[in-house]
């Protein structure tokens, strides 16, 4: 009963705090549109919010775990937060992650695997302030409380573009333009999970797990915050830059 009222009274709290903000910021949720929220209450549950998670095996290579579809408020979220450096929502995006990440940790052996993410150009690093996968990476560890660490292995080659609009042979060639950093000679043999935040053709994972592969270490599974579908496809694809 007294945490029932608790609760109430910090919901209360933080809710009057915002409407205080929104007297000197006016701002409009990026899901629904509702007045004086960034994201509103219910478009928070609705990105925090993950159905029960099975493997998917989208390729050869180590099963996908993924949190659901490239729509609606996740969609317009995630956008906001890779694109607009609306980093405040790393909290609700990051949940949503944690709970595909603790599904993933199932094809663990004895010991907790690595944690490595797919990485960004440096340009869009530099552009967004904040290495997006990685902040993400550390809300959801923190929220479920895994014993994980974040390992920073992969690098992006000169050359690489973004994915978006590529066919899916460019796609394949611009997706290998990823390596390991001289140190991820030291995890030789460690089990890892790939993460990154949407999955598209396949062509960016693909790339990053047989470069780890080739350096000693076994992905076990990959991991995403959403699926897209291309435009001129009907099928899952993979990472979108």
């Amino acid at each position: 009963m007294q945490s029932t009222a608790l609760l109430r009274t910090l919901h209360f709290l933080r809710e009057l705090w915002f409407d205080l903000l929104a007297l000197l910021w006016p701002t409009s949720c990026v899901g629904c549109g509702y007045q004086d929220r960034d994201l509103c209450s219910s478009c928070a549950c609705v990105v925090r919010e993950v159905p029960e998670v099975h493997p998917e095996h989208l390729s050869a290579g180590p099963p996908y775990y993924v949190a659901g579809a490239y729509e609606g408020v996740v969609r317009d979220t995630l956008i906001a937060f890779k694109h607009d450096s609306a980093y405040g929502f790393v909290k609700p995006l990051g949940s949503r992650l944690g709970r595909v990440l603790r599904a993933a940790c199932r094809e663990a052996g004895a010991d907790p695997p690595l944690l490595v993410t797919v990485p960004s150009r440096p340009a869009r690093v530099r552009s967004r302030g904040y290495r997006h996968v990685d902040a993400l990476v550390r809300v959801a560890v923190r929220r479920e409380r895994l014993p994980l660490d974040l390992v920073n292995v992969l690098r992006v080659l000169r050359g690489r573009t973004g994915q978006v609009g590529l066919d899916a042979e460019s796609r394949e060639r611009n997706a290998r333009r990823v390596a390991v950093r001289k140190r991820a000679t030291k995890l030789a043999g460690r089990e890892v999970i790939l993460v990154d935040d949407i999955v598209t053709t396949g062509a960016t994972t693909r790339a990053a797990c047989e470069v780890l592969e080739a350096a000693g270490m076994r992905v076990i599974a990959v991991v995403a915050l959403c699926h897209a579908v291309r435009k001129d496809s009907s099928q899952k694809t993979q990472v979108e830059e």
